[in-house]
């Protein structure tokens, strides 16, 4: 390429592309942000773009867009990577990259006819933390690995939400669950010998409440949770044989100072970190890619291996689920009964 900056478009115009990506975009400094697409023309034109279209088909069509974000909802990102692909452009997708494995091996196949990157926008995984925590495991700081407990939880309440909408891909495993098993998948590989998981589904089969536990050999395992009913609240804890390293901040990496602990017998170490724009970092990995004909540091193998396993999870909760919830979002849902806690006898009167 003779130009120095990838033109990139924006599909979809809420808050995440408003507040996150956009502004990643237009600081990277090799992309810029050539067009945006929303059903609400205002929206799109509100992110900065040289141009802006109130439909989506009008700029996968535009021959000056080299790579789209796909920020719209887990419901249309199948249709619109693909049709991105097919029009030759390079495709940076939220997560999860798709609903199903199906539809990601889908992807991957329209990725692979038009020569083009597919790649899932995991943004947590180019904080220098996760790099660091690699390294760590690598070198057994914290002896052989034993157990990986990952939690993202939010409290939804607004029934309106994309997220409670079951054709669009709705869901707290696929929203925030996703999270956990990717970096579950990180530090224990992408092939649980076992799943087990209970969830809680609302009426309209969505899950809002998810604990699973994946199985690696006789004694490795992953612990997730996730959630629209607590929180708000993400944890991220490596247990060893030797000890524990835990995430202060591991996906909203992107804000504050997040830091690694380990501890280590009686010895406790802090390793702080500066603040990295992980959005900006994902756009920028994806466009030195495009433009030195190079690979980015995740493609969409690692995204298939993600789904595969939330694939399995979904099947386990709906398949025994620990009850259906009746109210709406936000309701009351497990009222403990302190009274009818049986209490040890006192000896005396």
């Amino acid at each position: 390429m003779s130009h120095t900056r990838v033109r990139f478009g924006i599909i979809g115009a809420g808050r995440i592309a408003a507040k996150q990506i956009g502004p990643a975009i237009q600081s990277a400094p090799h992309a810029t942000l050539h067009a945006a697409a929303s059903r609400g023309l205002a929206r799109a034109e509100a992110l900065g773009p040289a141009r802006a279209y109130r439909a989506y088909d009008e700029l996968l069509r535009d021959p000056d867009v080299e790579a789209v974000f796909i920020a719209a909802h887990n419901g249309l990102h199948k249709d619109l990577a693909i049709g991105a692909l097919q029009n030759g452009k390079h495709v940076l997708c939220e997560k999860p990259l798709a609903a199903n494995a199906r539809d990601c091996e889908e992807m991957i196949a329209a990725a692979e006819a038009a020569g083009r990157h597919l790649v899932e926008a995991f943004m947590y995984r180019y904080h220098p933390q996760m790099d660091a925590a690699q390294e760590l495991v690598r070198q057994g700081v914290i002896g052989d690995m034993r157990v990986v407990q990952a939690s993202f939880r939010l409290h939804l309440t607004r029934a309106e939400d994309v997220r409670f909408r079951p054709e669009w891909g709705g869901g707290a495993l696929l929203d925030i669950g996703c999270y956990c098993v990717d970096i579950s998948r990180g530090f224990l590989g992408d092939a649980p010998e076992d799943v087990r998981a209970v969830g809680v589904l609302d009426h309209h089969g969505v899950d809002t409440s998810v604990q699973g536990i994946l199985r690696y050999g006789a004694d490795c395992f992953a612990v997730i949770s996730c959630g629209f009913d607590s929180g708000p609240m993400q944890d991220v804890v490596l247990l060893g044989t030797d000890g524990a390293i835990h995430f202060s901040q591991p996906f909203s990496s992107w804000r504050g100072n997040p830091q690694l602990t380990i501890q280590t017998g009686d010895h406790e170490k802090v390793l702080p970190f500066d603040p990295v724009n992980t959005y900006q970092a994902e756009v920028e990995d994806l466009a030195l890619a495009i433009l030195h004909g190079s690979q980015p540091r995740f493609d969409a193998r690692t995204a298939l291996a993600n789904a595969r396993i939330l694939d399995r999870l979904a099947q386990e909760i709906r398949r025994m689920p620990s009850r259906k919830m009746t109210g709406g979002p936000g309701g009351k849902q497990c009222t403990p009964h302190t009274s009818s806690v049986r209490r040890p006898h006192s000896a005396s009167p």
